[in-house]
């Protein structure tokens, strides 16, 4: 009886080897002028969707990375800011706004800055400097008079009208006379009368400005021409008194320039805000015998920093300053500023309480010509 075929059992490597060599026969079987064909199996259901999120996905972070906007601490727009001042007056509060000029001219000035540095030609194109020969021209160079050269209201404070070196020349010295304000005398031959014109003084149906004028009037006209004097009025900025096409100087006492100062006294309005400093330091600039200083406004006061350079200042001058205080108490406050500034100058303090000013004290005087007539009707 015949005995079947044995199958012998092949190896998964031997298994794989056939294939290959089935495949080998099959490829050396075509004829030679036909290419072998190249069977590409077919992609299955769940590898074409894992394809195609992840094509979506990639489609997605790319536009966000595109449309992404920058955040964080990035420069902003600048945005203009409104700064209100308040200023206690004895009846109300007055708010004023801040003036912006002085943003924009820091602005500007800033913006001139940077484009002057950015044009400036690099450190090593300049020449090189003869060190001896600058400083042999500065000794040889002789040293600039004093003088302002400055008219009409300013902007500026005291210090930009240069340092006073505290002496008075030969010619500035003039006879000397005594004058007096709300009872404050002073004896000189240079006085400088400052005077608060912030809106404060409207208080008390304007009582304070013009008690201020009637008395500056009348201290004006004890004056001769051999005595000088200076007007500053103030407020948020110093406004002195000024013949038109001359510097800033003292004037002369004479008849005709009392008569223009009492003009421009008597056209003087309050308005606005107080800073005391930069009158101050106008008035010590033109080195006066004494300074009247008279103001209604304990607040702002000066700070003993400010104090102390305005005593410096007025020892190199040899000036005098007194202080007059308006208020609207029967006493005077225990504490202030401005019994320290006179104090520290050599000066006299005096209180006024504007509620008890008399008619007379409000009252302008009438002119020279107006009381020689009266007096030649008498007679």
């Amino acid at each position: 009886m015949p005995q079947p075929d044995k199958i012998a059992p092949q190896s998964p490597a031997s298994g794989q080897r056939g294939a290959a060599e089935s495949t080998v026969r099959s490829h050396r079987d075509l004829p030679p002028d036909r290419p072998p064909e190249l069977v590409i199996p077919q992609r299955t259901a769940p590898a074409m969707i894992l394809s195609i999120a992840a094509h979506v996905v990639l489609l997605v972070v790319m536009g966000l990375v595109l449309t992404q906007t920058t955040h964080g601490t990035g420069e902003s727009a600048d945005r203009p800011v409104g700064i209100a001042m308040v200023h206690r007056l004895p009846d109300r509060d007055r708010y004023v706004e801040a003036k912006p000029e002085q943003q924009s001219a820091t602005d500007n000035q800033q913006t001139s800055n940077d484009a002057a540095a950015a044009s400036a030609p690099p450190a090593d194109l300049s020449p090189p400097i003869d060190l001896a020969g600058v400083l042999a021209a500065i000794e040889a160079t002789p040293a600039p008079t004093s003088g302002t050269g400055l008219s009409g209201e300013t902007n500026l404070d005291g210090d930009a009208f240069g340092e006073s070196d505290g002496r008075k020349s030969p010619a500035a010295k003039g006879e000397e006379a005594t004058t007096m304000v709300f009872g404050v005398s002073g004896s000189g031959s240079r006085f400088v009368y400052v005077f608060d014109r912030s809106d404060s003084m409207n208080g008390f149906e304007g009582r304070p400005l013009r008690s201020a004028k009637a008395e500056l009037i009348r201290s004006l006209r004890t004056l001769s021409p051999r005595q000088q004097f200076q007007i500053i009025f103030y407020n948020d900025q110093p406004k002195p008194f000024e013949l038109s096409g001359m510097a800033l100087q003292m004037v002369s006492g004479e008849s005709a320039l009392i008569r223009r100062a009492e003009r421009y006294i008597q056209a003087m309005t309050a308005v606005g805000g107080t800073e005391h400093e930069a009158a101050l330091k106008m008035a010590l600039r033109m080195s006066p015998d004494v300074i009247f200083f008279l103001t209604d406004a304990r607040i702002p006061r000066l700070s003993a920093t400010q104090l102390a350079d305005i005593q410096r200042r007025a020892q190199q001058s040899g000036t005098t300053i007194h202080a007059i205080e308006f208020g609207s108490t029967a006493v005077a406050p225990p504490a202030g500023f401005l019994r320290e500034l006179a104090e520290q100058n050599g000066g006299q303090y005096q209180y006024v309480d504007v509620r008890q000013l008399s008619r007379e004290q409000l009252r302008t005087p009438p002119a020279d010509e107006t009381e020689r007539s009266a007096d030649e009707a008498k007679q």
